[in-house]
């Protein structure tokens, strides 16, 4: 399934974006179709590892939860193309955090103003290590494979959340599989009715809602900051044995960012169903 040939260089995928194409509503956010020019993603789609790559040897995982290849697995892995270990290498550098706060710079100033004093600097001059990896950062980013499982019963992989208080930036590539014929798992983008609380990082579902939906098309792109208003989750997925496929990525702190506010005890048990249900979840 993976190509030996590169026909050009790996995309950058924050190159040529201006300042004016992030979304601040609800929370600052880019979304672009056809991300990369056709003959390029027709090469990353050949070049994308199969499922049974990822999984590595692992055994029944269940029905529509999240496997993954982390960049320092990617990296490390001569299976994987040099164009995907290219894309990987770049997404984890210096020059790619200098992207993305070039376009997000200020919006994490406003919505942390005391981060850059924590960290004791400021975020364009943070130091950067590709997360898993030795050495002193301030910040340390992640690229990875994911796919969502065949799926066996109609599921969402992810209800409305935000993504851990200890990351500030994240972003989506699909990989939609031209077989993959089924309704649902496009991101769905939400507002808060009311002031956020949280069961760990899930938000109570009658608490928000919808202001966007970004189809999970392939060739699409979408990147936001990470914050407590960041709610957002992944509409459910039809019965299917094709994998939802897309790149992660992830900006990571060595502290927290946000602390979310959890329910009070006489709320846990209003909301007993939903508590179960995160008790149950350990993606967070």
């Amino acid at each position: 399934m993976l190509a030996a040939t590169v026909t050009a260089g790996a995309p950058h995928m924050l190159e040529g974006v201006s300042p004016v194409q992030v979304a601040t509503e609800p929370y600052p956010h880019h979304v672009r179709q056809n991300a990369v020019a056709p003959e390029m993603y027709r090469q990353l789609e050949a070049e994308f590892p199969s499922l049974e790559m990822i999984l590595n040897g692992r055994q029944d995982v269940g029905s529509n939860v999240a496997v993954r290849m982390t960049v320092k697995q990617v990296l490390g892995d001569k299976r994987i193309s040099p164009l995907w270990r290219e894309f990987f290498e770049y997404h984890t550098s210096g020059e790619y955090w200098r992207q993305v706060t070039r376009l997000f710079g200020d919006h994490f100033r406003r919505t942390f103003p005391d981060l850059e004093a924590r960290i004791g600097r400021p975020v364009e001059q943070w130091r950067v290590m590709p997360r898993g990896f030795g050495g002193e950062a301030d910040i340390h980013l992640d690229c990875q494979f994911v796919m969502n499982t065949p799926v066996r019963q109609v599921t969402s992989v992810k209800t409305p959340h935000v993504d851990l208080c200890d990351k500030i930036f994240s972003a989506l590539f699909y990989f939609r599989d031209p077989a993959d014929t089924v309704q649902g798992g496009d991101l769905d983008i939400y507002r808060w009715k009311r002031e956020p609380r949280f069961i760990k990082h899930r938000s109570i579902e009658r608490d928000v809602e919808l202001v966007k939906t970004v189809p999970y098309a392939a060739n699409t792109y979408l990147c936001f900051l990470n914050s407590a208003n960041a709610v957002h989750g992944v509409s459910p997925r039809g019965i299917t044995e094709v994998p939802r496929r897309y790149i992660n990525f992830i900006a990571e702190l060595p502290v927290k960012a946000f602390e979310p506010k959890q329910l009070n005890r006489l709320q846990r048990f209003l909301f007993a169903d939903e508590v179960r249900e995160a008790a149950q979840d350990d993606k967070y």
